[in-house]
């Protein structure tokens, strides 16, 4: 009887590795299905809601003028859009039927306006605009992937297109450039600290920063074995420059005091 032959541990491992790679497979997104008209028009209705509600919150909490303009703003235009496609929508006898993506976008309100209602003054303020900017970007991305490619009533294509689309992306703009208006400006620094540095090198009141400055400044002019105080005293100089002053008019000074406070503010034991 003929033993077969021993399989050979790199061959198997090889063709394991083959066959994983071949079984394994990456799940795809699952593709959504449609939107009806039913559907399309309760979405519009939600979208619409959406924004009215955060933007009626806004015209009571917002602090800046510009912010309580928007929201008034918004509050019209998306009542006014409700009112047209409710006016559509009873001519063309079509009755509102909820999708995932209305209730998604009702949910998204609850939460937004709950955020909005913790937030006071310029926090509010930031939150708000940042928020209509993400809603109406949002609702651009969904009129144009899925809205206007799903609708089948001409009429109601029609309303979307011209009137609603345009009005969303003005909102959209509007949104973006108040938001840059409500961005803090970049703080500079005022140089009072060095001010009040060089004010102290200046003067020589106080602190061995102070005392350098002085002796610094007098000693390098009066005193040739004052070097190391006008080391310090140019610390003091520089600090002070920022605020426009710095010490560098200091008062006059004998040369013994300028060469005891220039070894003073070198801290040297000469």
């Amino acid at each position: 009887m003929t033993t077969p032959p021993a399989s050979q541990p790199g061959t198997d491992a090889q063709a394991g590795t083959q066959t994983g790679t071949t079984t394994s497979t990456t799940p795809s997104a699952p593709v959504e299905a449609p939107l009806t008209d039913e559907q399309i028009v309760a979405v519009l209705d939600a979208a619409n809601k959406k924004e009215i509600d955060e933007a009626q919150l806004a015209q009571t909490k917002g602090k800046h003028k510009d912010v309580k303009a928007y929201a008034r703003v918004i509050t019209q235009h998306h009542t006014e859009a409700k009112a047209k496609q409710a006016k559509l929508v009873k001519k063309l006898g079509i009755t509102a039927a909820d999708s995932d993506k209305s209730k998604q976008l009702t949910t998204e309100t609850q939460q937004a306006v709950d955020q909005l209602k913790a937030l006071q003054g310029p926090d509010f303020d930031q939150q708000f605009v940042a928020t209509m900017i993400q809603d109406h970007q949002k609702t651009l991305d969904l009129l144009d992937k899925r809205i206007l490619q799903d609708a089948k009533n001409a009429e109601l294509k029609t309303l979307i297109e011209k009137d609603l689309r345009p009005t969303i992306e003005k909102h959209l703009k509007d949104a973006e450039a108040l938001a840059q208006k409500l961005t803090p400006a970049g703080t500079t620094g005022t140089g009072a600290t060095g001010a009040q540095g060089g004010a102290t090198g200046a003067t020589g009141a106080a602190g061995a920063t102070g005392a350098g400055a002085q002796g610094g400044t007098t000693g390098g002019q009066r005193a040739a074995g004052a070097q190391s105080g006008n080391q310090a005293g140019q610390t003091g100089v520089t600090a002070g420059s920022p605020g426009g002053q710095g010490g560098v008019q200091p008062p006059a000074a004998t040369p013994a005091a300028g060469a005891g406070a220039g070894t003073k503010g070198a801290g040297t034991t000469k």
